[in-house]
């Protein structure tokens, strides 16, 4: 039926060093800044966390548990603390969730479970760059990324689609310097970032994520179509022209 090539785009992240894994933060907590060797402290009845990832200065214990009851108390099963505090921009309650009741950035425990939004597609969504800044810094001590930029919704919606088909110049400018970031990531219709840019007139942003896609190979050819029951593009072949009927043409001669 299709003209199938190699695929042009793998959803888990062809370009560069794509997110593997969210193993669970509980399991393997781990911050920015903890691969640098920085020296830990000690949190009551959390173990420690790496010194340089939350300056003492910054935000104290009781600080944090404020900040953490602000997001935990009416939690409903729906909407994790960590969705809700990317959505209000609140960095301090992120990392306070984060650090202080080890709450996760991603995956299972931080989904949106009405769309399948992570906190990173919410604050893409809302043009939240620091937040966006902050997520991004998290490493495993093995210098995997925490978060998985890649991921979409129920959508088909990743944060970089979010952020180009809102406008937020700011937003996508930083997600397209993360090599981990795909930029041809359609959504559920097959339309890509820079489609969903182009046609509410952000044409600018749809440049920049068109220059992106070059420099990492993963442009799209034309006749580009995507299947999203494989999760792949494929490639259409031309339609052949129809044949004519020499039996019709004798007919009109005569």
């Amino acid at each position: 039926r299709r003209n199938q090539k190699a695929p042009l785009s793998d959803v888990d992240g062809a370009a560069g060093v794509a997110a593997k894994g969210q193993e669970s933060l509980d399991s393997d907590f781990l911050t920015a800044g903890a691969a640098d060797g920085a020296g830990v402290m000690a949190v009551p009845g959390q173990g420690k966390l790496p010194a340089s990832a939350l300056p003492q200065e910054e935000m104290t214990a009781e600080e944090m548990q404020v900040l953490c009851a602000e997001y935990t108390k009416t939690y409903d099963g729906q909407i994790p603390p960590m969705w809700k505090a990317a959505f209000d921009n609140n960095l301090r309650a992120m990392k306070a969730l984060h650090y202080y009741y080890r709450r996760a950035v991603d995956g299972f425990d931080a989904v949106n479970r009405e769309d399948r939004s992570m906190p990173s597609h919410i604050a893409a969504l809302r043009g939240h760059v620091e937040i966006l800044e902050w997520l991004a810094a998290l490493h495993w001590y093995d210098g995997r990324f925490v978060c998985n930029f890649n991921l979409r919704d129920d959508g088909g919606h990743t944060p970089l689609w979010l952020a180009a088909a809102w406008g937020w110049n700011k937003a996508v400018e930083f997600l397209l310097t993360l090599p981990q970031v795909h930029p041809v990531i359609p959504d559920m219709h097959g339309a890509t970032p820079e489609i969903a840019a182009r046609r509410v007139g952000f044409t600018q942003i749809a440049d920049a994520i068109a220059i992106r896609s070059k420099e990492l190979g993963v442009a799209l050819p034309e006749r580009a179509e995507w299947d999203e029951p494989d999760k792949r593009w494929y490639v259409k072949e031309p339609e052949a022209a129809p044949e004519e009927d020499e039996d019709d043409d004798d007919e009109d001669m005569e």
